[in-house]
This record gives structure tokens, sequence and C-alpha cells, in this order.
């Protein structure tokens, strides 16, 4: 064990969006108590997004999407280019937030000696250099564990924990990508905190689609009406290209008129707008942890995932689900449910929602009273 800082770190973080969202109070610890050591991050294109700007990041190396998760001949060439990349960047250590053995190899055949990564009772033996990854705690405090194992290996230091509550994910807006929100909300007479915004999509990813966590756009299109008619709350409907669809059969469904934005603006905007609701309902999916790191108060839908270890932390997050004694199983590792049918979505209410939705409105109103 040494009593000095490494030089280079290297973070690893693949795949899904939300998960490097939930991944920042590590890496933001990893930056606190290494202030001078060089700290670059491995990702892909798909979640780059959610780093982009951070101060705790010296350089982000993006990786093709396939070179991981969609191997074949193809990809042979890409993987030894950035082998050799990585191998010339002499890292001294390297934090894989994964349990996956295939990619721990990948930065073994690097170069890179000192590796600290999850495992899991099932699939990976454990070792002084990796935290167990238990489903049943919440995922932003193994991710936390991880990096300060990877500190107390490297530097012999130890800091005096954490808790959940004070794990804030984080996301930081540029100034012309604020003053691009604020061009859209004047465009549409729309004022700071008094909108909502509702991530109706999601849970697409390019390795991974999990539909089964989207709740019915029926029931959107009723909690859409309640925010326009009860809480006096104009909608704005976002997401991705991939979300247009279920975004424009609930604006179809609604009473009122709410206004469709998903496939018109990147990530990086939408996040920008979402900074200047009032609140922001979602699956739980990639956005939801977006804007909670925006600052925005959630309402998070959780069916067959689990709110107890994917609500994001803090005063402002709030969950909505049945709470069925079978939940979370995790529908998609699975293939299938003891019910004839998703129940946890079935029995999720528009009223159960909006009950929730109110809630928060309450008790985060002292945030927007001027």
């Amino acid at each position: 064990m040494t009593t000095t800082s490494p030089n280079k770190i290297l973070i690893v973080k693949l795949h899904a969006l939300g998960d490097l969202v939930i991944a920042t109070p590590a890496i933001r610890h990893l930056r606190h108590r290494l202030p001078d050591t060089t700290i670059d991050l491995l990702t892909v294109k798909w979640t780059a997004p959610a780093v982009i700007n951070s101060p705790h990041i010296d350089q982000i190396k993006i990786a093709a999407d396939d070179i991981f998760f969609n191997r074949s001949f193809n990809t042979v060439l890409p993987t030894l280019r950035l082998l050799k990349e990585i191998r010339n960047e002499g890292y001294d250590a390297a934090v894989v937030f994964h349990r996956n053995p295939m990619i721990e190899r990948f930065i073994r055949l690097c170069g890179v000696k000192q590796r600290y990564h999850f495992h899991s009772d099932l699939f990976v033996r454990g070792s002084n250099c990796s935290v167990l990854l238990d489903e049943q705690r919440h995922s932003a405090i193994t991710a936390w564990e991880l990096a300060e194992l990877a500190v107390n290996q490297l530097t012999g230091r130890r800091s005096n924990g954490t808790r959940l509550q004070e794990l804030k994910y984080e996301w930081f807006i540029s100034d012309a990508e604020e003053e691009t929100a604020n061009t859209i909300l004047n465009e549409y007479q729309l004022e700071d905190g008094k909108f909502a915004v509702i991530y109706p999509g999601g849970a697409v990813n390019p390795q991974d689609t999990s539909l089964v966590k989207r709740w019915s756009e029926d029931r959107f299109a009723e909690l859409t009406d309640w925010l326009t008619n009860s809480a006096n709350l104009p909608v704005v409907l976002l997401g991705a290209d991939s979300d247009s669809d279920s975004c424009t059969a609930i604006r179809k469904k609604a009473d009122r008129d709410v206004l469709n934005l998903s496939g018109k603006y990147d990530l990086r905007i939408s996040a920008a707008i979402t900074s200047k609701a009032r609140i922001a309902v979602s699956n739980d999916s990639g956005p939801l942890h977006v804007a909670s790191a925006v600052n925005t108060p959630v309402v998070g839908i959780f069916g067959p995932t689990g709110a107890t270890h994917k609500l994001p932390p803090g005063n402002n997050s709030f969950e909505a689900s049945c709470n069925l004694p079978c939940s979370p199983c995790y529908f998609t590792y699975f293939k299938g449910c003891i019910f004839d049918s998703i129940k946890c979505q079935e029995l999720l209410t528009a009223d159960m929602v909006i009950k929730v939705t109110e809630q928060t409105l309450e008790s985060t109103l002292d945030q927007f009273q001027l």
C-alpha cells in the first residue's frame, strides 16, 4: 500500500446514462480525496453527456458501444486501438463501476495493475480490491464505497464515511445551454418554476431495452390533465427520438393542450430546460436521475425496479409505486412475472401518482417562493 496519491487514475463507467449520473457523487469523492491526481473517464457516446463540463474529470475517453456489448469481427481493430491508447496513458489504477468480468479483464490487458471493481456473490468472487454490488442497497452508496476503497488502498488514508442523503447527483449546465433553454422557454411563454416536465419514455439503451419500466400512456395523460387543470402548471413532454411516439399519444389523449418537445433537443438542452421546471415526473430511467442532478423536484415511477436503491437521494425525490411484496423483481432478468401480467404497473393508478405529485409540490413549495 502506498502513502502518496497516484499520478493517473482511469474511471470506467459504460452503458446506462442513469447509472453514470448515479456514480457522480463517487466521482466527486475521488476528486476531493485525490486533488492532484489526473482523473480520466472511459465511457461511451451514449452516456458521455452526463459528465460534460464536470470539474472532477480531466479527460473523457469515448469507446465505441460495440466494443464491449456487441462484439464481432468488425470490433477487433477498434478494441485493439483502444487497448493500445489506454496502455500508452500509463494509468496507475482504474476504478471500474461494473461487475462485468469482461470489462475488468480488458482493463487488466491495458496494463493497469491496480483495479477496483464491483463483485457479486453470484458471478464474481470478491477480493480486497472489490465491493459487493448489493441490490438491496442504494447504487449511489455502493459506488461511493468503491471510490473510497480505491482511495484507501492507494493512499492509506480513510474518510469518515457518508450517508445516502449526502450523495447529491451532479450535472453541470454551461452558460450557452442555459441561454438556449431560456430562449426556448420564452418562445413558448413558459416561466421559470411555473411549468412541469414529464418524461414518459426512457428505459432504452443501445445494449438494453426495458419497456416494462414505462407507466401507461393513458395514466400519464390523466396526470397531465391534473397538472394543467388543478396544479395550474403547463406541461412539457420531453424525451429522446425513441420516446416521440409515447409523447405524441399522451398529447392526443390529454384534455388540455401540452407542449411536446420530445426528440427536438439533445439531452444536454433537455436537462437545461428541466432545471427550470417546478417538478419533473419520470419512469425509473436516466431522465429521472438527470432531473434530480439539476436540482428539480422529482417523482419517480417504479414498477419492476426498486426505489430503495434507485430513487435519487435527497429531500426533493419522491417515489410512486405499489410496493408489492414481489418488487423489485427486475422483470428483464427473469423474463417473466409471477402474475399473468405486470401487476406493479397495472395497479399503479393515476390517482396514486397524482397524490405523490401533489405532496411533492407542497413539500418543495418554499424553494419556489420569492
